[in-house]
């Protein structure tokens, strides 16, 4: 029971955070002592001020644990928090784990899981790629992970399930939000054989700043991460920095060097990334991975640094060139409005000529890219 209490405190209590949520346990116990208790011990411990103590307070007079329960039974999920037995090793290994993890399904217990990733808005060639390797890799017994999202990884995701492998999907959202909407019913097939996940309590909706800490859980639950393609400003070429900063092995299928659709691709090769060209490289490599962890060089050491992973994002993003966005025509026209200055949505609709549900969508996806981002009065703007 005392994974609905972690799972409420880290949640739903706006400002702790996932370092304090730890030692607040770790000193008084258990997440339920935390979330029980008055504000004359929450003080006693000197690590929270007034405004974290009274979230805590109004937590329990909100009964959100209650509530929490209700939509976790409700939707058919269940909570996994970092202490669980079940809980992935190699997730645990990240500098800045989730504490909780909801799930429907079940994760795949194979030591050795590769993450296939790549643009939204790919190409046939892209496509392919994500689709030999995706089936060839399902074939060897080894599960896929992916992000759920339109593109490589829709493709990653049922190229597995048609060779009767595992996949699990990371989400950026609750588990009870379908996003894309469109994948509803790929996310029901991928619990049935494997997972889909998320750190995000249920109702939680898809925000931008949710995938970048959403690509961090699956460059977590992998030992490898493969770029099936990506443009210079693409969301898969800053999981490739992630995982090469956790130590994973980061392999891209180089691509087009005129068209600009494997430009992220291309860069990651020349940075040090591993060139790939058949799934029979990497199955060479799991043998050689396997052979060093028998031989103990494999580490199971945990690192709980938790270094601040906003400020990691940053210098990730800095790291990758400016080019020609990687959107759809619809996006780089939003794009090009944004460049005269900030617009509301009602705006954007009436100057795109489009339907206000398309435009919604559209800027989701570009917020999600890091093109974007939305003022304190709810507007647009560029980044």
């Amino acid at each position: 029971m005392d994974e609905l209490y972690l799972a409420t405190i880290s949640g739903l209590v706006p400002g702790l955070g996932r370092a304090l949520t730890l030692k607040l346990v770790h000193l008084m116990g258990t997440a339920e002592a935390v979330y029980r208790a008055d504000k004359k011990d929450l003080q006693a411990t000197h690590l929270l001020n007034l405004q974290q103590i009274n979230s805590i307070t109004r937590a329990r007079q909100e009964n959100l644990s209650k509530r929490l329960d209700y939509l976790v039974r409700k939707d058919g999920m269940r909570i996994l928090t970092i202490e669980e037995k079940e809980y992935p090793i190699s997730l645990k290994q990240l500098h800045d784990p989730p504490l909780v993890l909801y799930v429907k399904g079940s994760i795949p217990r194979e030591p050795y899981r590769v993450a296939i990733v790549g643009s939204r808005n790919c190409t046939p060639y892209g496509i392919r790629a994500a689709e030999e390797f995706a089936e060839k890799l399902a074939y060897a017994n080894i599960p896929i992970i992916s992000g759920g999202a339109k593109g490589i990884d829709s493709t990653a995701h049922r190229a597995c399930l048609a060779s009767g492998g595992q996949t699990v999907a990371v989400m950026g959202c609750g588990l009870d939000v379908a996003y894309p909407p469109e994948n509803e019913g790929l996310f029901r097939k991928i619990a049935e054989s494997g997972a889909v996940i998320s750190e995000y309590p249920p109702t939680t909706p898809p925000r931008a700043i949710n995938f970048p800490q959403r690509n961090r859980i699956i460059v977590g639950l992998s030992q490898a991460v493969i770029v099936a393609e990506a443009a210079l400003n693409s969301g898969a070429s800053i999981t490739a920095n992630i995982a090469a900063d956790e130590g994973r092995e980061v392999y891209c299928v180089p691509g087009n060097i005129f068209d600009g659709t494997s430009a992220g691709c291309n860069e990651l090769i020349r940075n040090g990334a591993c060139l790939v060209t058949s799934p029979e490289e990497i199955l060479s490599d799991r043998e050689h991975w396997q052979a060093a962890r028998l031989r103990g060089t494999e580490t199971s050491l945990f690192d709980y640094s938790w270094p601040e992973l906003e400020e990691n994002i940053n210098k990730i993003k800095d790291k990758i060139e400016e080019n020609e966005p990687d959107c759809s025509e619809l996006g780089k026209e939003l794009l090009t409005l944004l460049k005269r200055g900030t617009m509301s949505l009602e705006e954007l609709v009436t100057k795109s000529g489009k339907d206000m549900q398309t435009i919604s969508m559209e800027l989701l996806d570009l917020q999600m890219a890091g093109f974007i981002k939305q003022d304190y009065i709810g507007n647009y703007c560029r980044v």
